[in-house]
C-alpha cells in the first residue's frame, strides 16, 4: 500500500505563502502611512500566524508499505530552519507497537520495533496535513501488521 499527502501538502503551502502576503501587505502600508501602533499589531498577527503555523507541525508524509520492507518517508511543509528529511524503515516482522494517536487537535503515528537489545521506539510522525481517509488507511494497515503469532516465552507461549 502507498499513501502520500504531495497534493494537500502543495495546497497547504500555497495557502500559508498566500495568507503570510496578505498579512504582511497591511503591515507595510501602515508603516509606508506612519501608523506604526497598528503596523505592530499587524506584526503581531503576523508572527503569532508563523508560530501557530510550525506548531502544527505539518508534514509531508509517504506512506509505503509493499513487500517485507515499511517505509516512512515525512518532512515539514513549511520550515524556516531548512527542510529535515526524516524516513523510517524497517522490516515488518519487526514492527512491535503501532498506534495513531490523537494528540490534541491532531494525529501523531507513534512506531515500536524489535531489536536485538530490546525495543526501539521511532519519533513520532505528525500526520496532521493527512486527510482523514489517509490516517484510516494507514491505521488498517498496520493494524493488519500487528496480528502476532504466538512466539514462545520462557517455556511456554504467549499471545501478547
Amino acid at each position: 500500500m502507498e499513501i502520500s499527502n504531495q497534493k494537500r501538502s502543495r495546497r497547504i503551502k500555497r495557502s500559508f505563502f498566500l495568507i503570510a502576503v496578505l498579512l504582511l501587505l497591511p503591515i507595510l502600508f501602515f508603516v509606508w502611512k506612519e501608523m506604526d501602533l497598528v503596523a505592530l499589531i499587524n506584526g503581531g498577527v503576523f508572527l503569532l500566524f508563523i508560530i501557530g503555523f510550525q506548531f502544527m507541525g505539518l508534514n509531508y508524509v509517504h506512506y509505503q508499505s509493499d513487500g517485507d520492507i515499511l517505509q516512512i518517508r515525512y518532512y515539514p511543509i513549511v520550515s524556516f530552519m531548512g527542510k529535515e528529511y526524516s524516513s523510517i524503515e524497517f522490516n515488518k516482522k519487526r514492527l512491535f507497537k503501532a498506534q495513531v494517536e490523537r494528540s490534541f487537535l491532531f494525529h501523531e503515528l507513534h512506531l515500536e520495533i524489535r531489536t536485538r537489545e530490546g525495543i526501539a521506539e521511532y519519533p513520532e510522525v505528525s500526520l496532521a496535513a493527512m486527510s482523514r481517509h489517509d490516517i484510516e488507511a494507514i491505521r488498517d494497515d498496520l493494524a493488519g501488521m500487528m496480528i502476532r503469532k504466538p512466539k514462545v516465552q520462557r517455556g511456554r507461549k504467549s499471545l501478547e
